[in-house]
């Protein structure tokens, strides 16, 4: 029996860490003024993953971008509240943000 429940947590444990793995994305164009967001997406892929697909989708959209990012955080409703937060402060610095509606596998 021991041995099946340890089984069972080595399993499941890394499901459940991924579960409450949450990431949004941002590509910054610092001479256009703009920065290009994602929505907040729970992380199926790994951070590395998320930051060249997302910044494949904008090259092919012919945008322009410096870097890309994929803020990490534990649940939901703090992604959103880091994404607002750097809405906000980019608006702020006169920067255009501009929603992508973008997430992995979409």
């Amino acid at each position: 029996m021991r041995a099946l429940l340890a089984f069972a947590l080595t399993v499941l444990l890394p499901a459940i860490a991924v579960a409450e793995d949450w990431h949004y994305c941002l590509a910054p164009s610092h001479a256009e003024h703009k920065i290009y967001m994602s929505v907040p997406f729970q992380a199926a892929i790994s951070m590395d993953a998320a930051e060249s697909q997302f910044g494949r989708v904008l090259t092919r959209m012919g945008l322009r971008y410096d870097d890309v990012q994929c803020p990490h955080s534990d649940d939901e409703s703090a992604a959103i509240a880091m994404q607002r937060h750097a809405i906000g402060v980019n608006r702020e610095l006169g920067i255009q943000v501009i929603n992508t509606h973008w997430k992995p596998g979409s």
